[in-house]
Order: C-alpha cells, then sequence, then structure tokens
C-alpha cells in the first residue's frame, strides 16, 4: 500500500511517522538522518529553483522520499542518493511506479559518479556539508542551481563576506564557483529527529571560476591562509617554511613581505584579493623550486 496519498494532502510529519513505524526504521544520527516532516521546507526548496518538467535533478540524502516524491511530480528525473541500504530499499520499492522518472543509487554520494543533471535539491546531511560543497565543485557536472536545507552554523560559512565572523576558506573557495544565498532559516522542529540546532535554505548559482585556480593547489593556500585568519598574512603563509633551515626561513620572509597584501589579516581580503595574492604568490615560489614541489 502507498502512502503518497498523506503527502498529497500535505501531511508530511504522518507520512513519516506511518513509515518509520511500518517499516521499523531508526533513524541513524552518524548518517545524519533528520527527516522533512514540514511542506513548508519542500515547497522552499522546490520554488528557490524554479523546478520544471525538463529538469534533470540529484537529490542527496532521500530518506523515506517525502522530498523525493514531490520532485518527482515537477521534473523529469531523479538521481536518488541514500547511504542507508535500508532507505534505498525502501525507496525503491515506495516508488515502483516511478522507476522510469529515478534511479535509486545506494551509497556514499561523497564517493560515486555524479551524472548529468541542471539542478541539485536536497535536505542534505549535515555532517557532509563542507565535503559535499567540495565534491560538488570539483565534479564535471556542476548543476546550473543548488537548493539545500544546512546546518545554520555551516551555512553562514558558506555565505559570508569578508569581515563577518564567519568567513573563511570555504567562503572564498566556493565563491568562485557559485553564488551562494541564504534565503530562510527552519527551526529544528520542521524535522524528526529534531536536530539540536536551526537549519538554513541555502540557494547556489553556478559561476565560471577563473582558469587559474587549481582546486587542489589553490584550497591547500586557502588553507594555510585562513589557518588564522586575525594574523597578518605574512605569519601564515610563513608555515610553508617552518621545517626549514633558518636561513632560508628569512629569505621566504623577505619575500612574502614584497607582496600586496602581506600585512592584511585574511579575514579581511576580498575573494578577487586572495586571488590576486595566490597569483603572486606563485610566482614568488617559482624562486623556492624545493618548496613548490612540497606544497
Amino acid at each position: 500500500m502507498s502512502f503518497f496519498y498523506l503527502l498529497e494532502k500535505g501531511n508530511i510529519k504522518k507520512y513519516t511517522k506511518t513509515l518509520i513505524q511500518n517499516y521499523a526504521i531508526s533513524p541513524k544520527k552518524s548518517w545524519g538522518q533528520n527527516f522533512v516532516i514540514e511542506k513548508t521546507v519542500i515547497d522552499a526548496l522546490i520554488s528557490e529553483v524554479a523546478l520544471d518538467q525538463k529538469d534533470i535533478v540529484v537529490e542527496v540524502g532521500s530518506g523515506i522520499g517525502a522530498l523525493t516524491y514531490f520532485l518527482l511530480q515537477n521534473c523529469q528525473k531523479v538521481y536518488s542518493y541514500e547511504i542507508d541500504p535500508i532507505l534505498s530499499s525502501i525507496l525503491r520499492k515506495e516508488f515502483i511506479n516511478y522507476s522510469e522518472k529515478i534511479k535509486v543509487i545506494s551509497g556514499d554520494f561523497l564517493k560515486l559518479e555524479i551524472p548529468f543533471h541542471q539542478k541539485l535539491i536536497s535536505n542534505l546531511p549535515y555532517g557532509i556539508s563542507s565535503p559535499f560543497i567540495k565534491k560538488l565543485i570539483e565534479s564535471k557536472y556542476r548543476p546550473d542551481l543548488i537548493a539545500v536545507t544546512l546546518q545554520n552554523e555551516f551555512a553562514n560559512h558558506l555565505c559570508a563576506q569578508p569581515r563577518d565572523p564567519d568567513y573563511s576558506r570555504i567562503s572564498v573557495y566556493s565563491s568562485f564557483f557559485y553564488k551562494f544565498e541564504k534565503i530562510r532559516m527552519f527551526p529544528p522542529y520542521f524535522f524528526s529527529p529534531r536536530p539540536h540546532v536551526h537549519s538554513s535554505l541555502v540557494r547556489g548559482t553556478k559561476l565560471e571560476p577563473p582558469p587559474i585556480i587549481n582546486n587542489r593547489e589553490f584550497f591547500s593556500f586557502l588553507t594555510q591562509l585562513f589557518c588564522r585568519k586575525h594574523k597578518k598574512v605574512r605569519n601564515n603563509l610563513q608555515i610553508y617554511v617552518k621545517n626549514y633551515p633558518r636561513g632560508l626561513r628569512k629569505l621566504f620572509r623577505h619575500e612574502i613581505d614584497t607582496l600586496e597584501f602581506s600585512t592584511n589579516q585574511p579575514v579581511n581580503l576580498s575573494p578577487n584579493e586572495i586571488l590576486d595574492l595566490f597569483i603572486q604568490f606563485n610566482e614568488m615560489l617559482s624562486n623556492f623550486p624545493r618548496l613548490r614541489n612540497n606544497s
């Protein structure tokens, strides 16, 4: 028996409770299983990407399929990722009549290939927020639009601007690939089991990054730059030579002091200023081939 009639009536909470009871589901905290039980969240996710029948959508962490059902009513195809093998089996059973429109992929999204799609819509498990963004950015097929619910604290980091308390390496790195905006916040009781924190809906619109950005080198540079974001740039970048002889460290420090922004704090630099700094730093490293090979 299908329980989709509950979803059609907008009773997400009863649908969730019924499936949990019928399948004896025990939500796993380790996999971030906090199911949506308010249609407000689902409506907001779908409306933020203007979903239509031509769209191919990826959903990460489909759970018991409440959001999945409404995605299927509004798009051409859904690639549904679910790490829990029990929930994957439930999804295949419940959506048997939608077999032409949905492909349930059982496994860890972070370790799997992502097919071509235009939009990604998910109630994202909190524990994978940072690696999820990095995975998406570095994948072959980046969606044009993203709408995801995230832990509010991470959403603040993702959308932070220079001088904001939450401005960090992920704020800078992601800003070259997507324009992220925090749309609204949801209370814990919109989910079951209730998380201990608020959630935020974040929308991302795809951008084309500058060709010079090499994902591995640039992200590594940001990691060093923001290790102490309120310290000066020259102090943070000195970590590149912390284990090298004193003479080399002194020469390296002298070269860093010639860079623009060397006396600034990273938290006060815009993404474009940081990119300029990265270009200068790479040019400087040409005088230190031993460091380039080990950076």
